[in-house]
């Protein structure tokens, strides 16, 4: 019975030691390209503006309209070809990606259409990557998020090709922050997972 829970202790200490490495890997690797001055990026194939929730009435929640705020100011610094808006395409009641492409629409007419790129089927943030690079051919990208949201966001694109560089699109506080980064340390280990075996 004693040599049961050494074993056991042993392997929750090595599985304690093995979640701790994942999540300092992916925070060393991915804040090393956190971009906050625009003027020292060269430019880049896309931004992409990652999706987050949308309100009962149809306009994107405070968290997103800031994602797509900071995207669109790097569109407009000229530092990328085009947009991509990547989110849940679930059906005619809610939809991420329209939301996103009507505010844009709304809030800067300056915009041509044909730069906005739209995909429905980013539902994770895996997804959304693995899609930016095989689906929407990207190379090389900023990533419009959370500033606790990118090293994930990040290190997953970089493991698949895309050259990424991230910018935080923290404009002000938000609702929920404390579940959403107990969720993104879960998120974080589901990934790294993903992105080095599946891939």
């Amino acid at each position: 019975m004693r040599y049961i829970l050494l074993v056991l202790l042993v392997l929750i200490i090595l599985m304690i030691l093995f979640i701790a490495t994942i999540l300092l890997i992916i925070q060393h690797y991915g804040k090393k390209y956190i971009i906050d001055d625009l003027s020292i990026l060269a430019k880049l194939d896309s931004v992409i503006v990652l999706g987050a929730g949308v309100r009962p009435d149809g306009n994107p929640c405070d968290l997103l309209a800031d994602r797509i705020k900071i995207g669109v100011e790097v569109y407009l610094n000229n530092k990328c070809d085009n947009i991509l808006l990547t989110g849940e395409e679930k059906d005619e009641t809610y939809n991420e990606v329209l939301v996103m492409k009507r505010w844009i629409k709304k809030n800067y007419e300056e915009i041509d259409t044909d730069v906005i790129l739209l995909d429905g089927l980013g539902l994770c943030t895996y997804d959304s990557m693995y899609r930016a690079r095989y689906i929407f051919n990207i190379n090389s990208a900023i990533i419009s998020t959370n500033r606790y949201h990118l090293p994930r966001a990040i290190y997953i694109a970089r493991r698949l090709g895309i050259k990424a560089y991230g910018i935080p699109s923290d404009l002000r506080p938000y609702d929920r922050m404390k579940k959403y980064r107990r969720r993104e340390m879960l998120a974080q280990i589901k990934d790294f997972l993903l992105v080095n075996i599946k891939k």
